[in-house]
């Protein structure tokens, strides 16, 4: 379907009411204590608040590929991911007296 100027109407955001664009996207998915990377999704993002929208048919691939527990065999390539750890890196912050002076 089109408007009088021939354009296809401008999906939006349910969420925040931006311009959704059509695009190609990719996330992780945990699985147990691993984690998968799964590329090329078509998906609509918006441009402000940046939630990704997935149709019927996309949702579906995903819940099978889920379902069969992301087998290193069907996947196209393997990468190594570097796991990082914020236990002993948080800086407490101190509490200051209310006539301290900051400048």
């Amino acid at each position: 379907m089109s408007d009088e100027t021939g354009e296809a109407p401008r999906a939006m955001c349910p969420r925040c009411g931006a311009v959704l664009t059509p695009t190609t996207v990719r996330t992780s998915i945990w699985h147990g204590e691993r984690v998968a990377i799964v590329e090329d999704i078509p998906a609509h993002v918006c441009s402000a608040c940046l939630e990704q929208f997935y149709d019927d048919d996309v949702s579906e691939a995903l819940r099978r590929l889920a379902e069969e527990g992301f087998p290193s065999t069907k996947a196209t390539r393997e990468i190594l991911v570097p796991v990082f750890s914020l236990a002993e890196r948080v800086a407490k912050r101190v509490t200051l007296p209310d006539d301290t002076y900051v400048d």
